[in-house]
């Protein structure tokens, strides 16, 4: 695992378990992926990209944080439903 991606992981690993984190690759070096977690149960999708931008501010510099692309957030149920989805597509 690269530099950046396991500073990714160390910073969300303070909220999420390393079970709910999905990393995907990316081969320009940037960092993205999916969290899913029942933690999102009662959270709007601002709540829950405030809450892991919070976490990766703590660890991560600005520069770091730039090759951050993003995390697509789901509880369990959300994602059950959108593999579905996508296996019907």
């Amino acid at each position: 695992m690269d530099k950046l991606k396991e500073k990714v992981k160390i910073s969300l690993l303070e909220f999420f378990t390393e079970r709910e984190l999905q990393f995907e690759e990316n081969p320009d070096g940037r960092v993205s992926g999916f969290i899913i977690s029942k933690k999102f149960v009662e959270m709007d999708e601002l709540a829950r990209q405030k809450k892991i931008w919070e976490l990766l501010r703590k660890k991560l510099k600005e520069a770091e944080r730039t090759k951050v692309i993003g995390f697509i957030t789901f509880t369990p149920r959300e994602y059950k439903a959108y593999t579905s989805y996508r296996a019907l597509s």
